[in-house]
């Protein structure tokens, strides 16, 4: 199995996903697409409030419950 290197905003990422979004269901497959979603706000300089709302708005474009 190959190892991925973390990106440097993975753990910002998780947290804020974790606080606002534990116990939603989604596909496994879309897990890529929250982070991908996620750094493009960070590069656009998203405040963790933003990034919370981003995340969010996406994860229920896609939740499964």
């Amino acid at each position: 199995m190959a190892y991925r290197r973390k990106n440097p905003h993975d753990r910002r990422i998780e947290h804020l996903y974790g606080l606002h979004c534990s116990g939603v269901e989604i596909d496994i497959m879309d897990i890529g697409k929250v982070f991908k979603v996620a750094n493009e706000a960070i590069d656009q300089g998203a405040t963790d409030e933003e990034l919370a709302e981003v995340i969010v708005a996406f994860v229920e474009t896609i939740r499964k419950n």
